[in-house]
């Protein structure tokens, strides 16, 4: 691994992921992300794979994700957006606007979502 990384965060692999996309997302090379992991067929990629993110310690917490201005709400099972949105007697956009990284469709038991007053 380069000088001066670090683990930054874990990525879990899933159906579709390819080396070059999850290192596009994190704005790392595929090289790097493959020397961390110890991946030598960057082909022989499993769904359920744990990936260490390399990155530059120094940069951690620069952007913090905004506070939430209203309750944190932990996702059960069974769970929509449009049922916690009625639930809390809130717009389905305002939890949207506040969960800008949300991703309705792959919502996760345990996840924790801002409900804006």
């Amino acid at each position: 691994m380069a000088q001066n990384l670090v683990c930054v965060d874990v990525y879990t692999v899933r159906a579709g992921d390819t080396l070059y996309t999850i290192a596009q997302n994190y704005g790392v090379s595929v090289s790097i992300l493959m020397r961390a992991n110890k991946i030598c067929n960057p082909y022989n990629l499993r769904v359920g794979r744990k990936l260490c993110i390399p990155g530059d310690p120094s940069k951690l917490n620069q952007n913090p994700e905004p506070e939430c201005t209203g309750i944190t709400y932990t996702v059960v099972s069974g769970d929509t957006l449009y049922m916690i949105a009625k639930k809390h007697r809130v717009s389905l956009n305002s939890i949207i606007q506040a969960n800008p990284d949300l991703d309705p469709y792959d919502m996760r038991v345990g996840m924790q979502i801002c409900i804006p007053n």
